[in-house]
């Protein structure tokens, strides 16, 4: 609704969908949920995952506890479909990349404050404005002050501006911290996780980031040059009920948030049809009478 109000129309009301074009391997999607299935089976808890920062530390083999679950999780989450289609080899590979980038992610959490998950895919429904949702929290961890950190799974190039008001390109983690949560509950931040090779970062908002999340982070670093307020999160708030509203009063106009950006990775255009409001310059050697579209030939 934010980043185009018709698009949510589209996509919600009339279920309309780009097209996917064919890939001879796997697809960046499928390549994320196996991504988040992973690290999902390590952060459950025992008997063979882990639970803390504690449990992280004393690990004798990140690798190998990483493989064993990276093993057991892609047979449960590839189909026999897919894996028939997929060359044995390649899959090999798959299961060796997926083994180097979460050891790497782990090595980058080991050196975090101490925490404790408290939940990883919680499912929840929230009521906004009379909308209903149905949301799937990646992880939720307990900072040392006890406060939680909302935390979802990253592996592209991804930025907290999407999050900025007064209309914001992307409203996930605003949504979670703001409406998933008990009330009694106190938001220390919410971040995205950067699971990415040699570039794996925490992005977001955070309370007290220097205390709760890394020690000796410096004053220029983005996570204590914008921490997350309580005034912060009320402005998250009544905008996400209010793109609620729009949605239900049947606001669809044709309005992207940041043409021809929006556009370029929505794939509905041939629904809405943008690109045919948009002014095709001529160049000024053109003739009008050579566009005349009845003219005739001298043979």
């Amino acid at each position: 609704q934010s980043q185009c109000p018709f698009k949510a129309f589209a996509s919600t009301r009339l279920a309309a969908q780009t097209w996917q074009p064919a890939q001879a391997a796997l697809t960046p999607s499928q390549r994320g949920q196996l991504l988040h299935a992973v690290l999902h089976s390590i952060w459950a808890g025992p008997p063979q995952g882990i639970r803390s920062h504690a449990e992280l530390q004393t690990l004798p083999d990140r690798r190998t506890f990483v493989a064993s679950h990276v093993s057991r999780v892609l047979p449960e989450e590839l189909s026999p479909a897919i894996r028939r289609q997929m060359p044995q080899r390649y899959l090999v590979l798959e299961e060796m990349r997926l083994t180097a980038l979460i050891t790497e992610w782990l090595d980058y959490e080991a050196s975090r404050l101490p925490f404790a998950v408290a939940a990883t895919e919680v499912d929840t429904s929230v009521h906004i404005a009379g909308l209903t949702l149905n949301l799937r929290l990646d992880r939720i961890d307990r900072l040392n002050d006890g406060s939680l950190l909302v935390i979802d799974y990253k592996s592209g190039d991804v930025s907290p501006k999407a999050w900025d008001l007064p209309r914001p390109q992307d409203v996930q983690l605003p949504l979670y911290a703001g409406f998933a949560l008990e009330p009694d509950d106190e938001l220390g931040g919410l971040v995205f996780a950067k699971v990415r090779p040699a570039k794996h970062a925490f992005a977001g908002r955070v309370g007290a980031a220097a205390t709760t999340l890394f020690s000796g982070l410096k004053s220029s670093n983005a996570l204590m040059k914008a921490p997350c307020t309580a005034e912060q999160l009320i402005d998250w708030r009544d905008s996400i009920e209010q793109l609620a509203k729009d949605f239900l009063a049947g606001q669809a106009e044709v309005d992207p948030r940041d043409p021809p950006k929006t556009c370029q990775r929505c794939g509905l255009q041939t629904l809405c049809r943008v690109h045919e409001s948009e002014t095709i310059p001529q160049s000024d050697d053109t003739c009008p009478d050579d566009l005349d579209s009845g003219g005739s030939t001298d043979e």
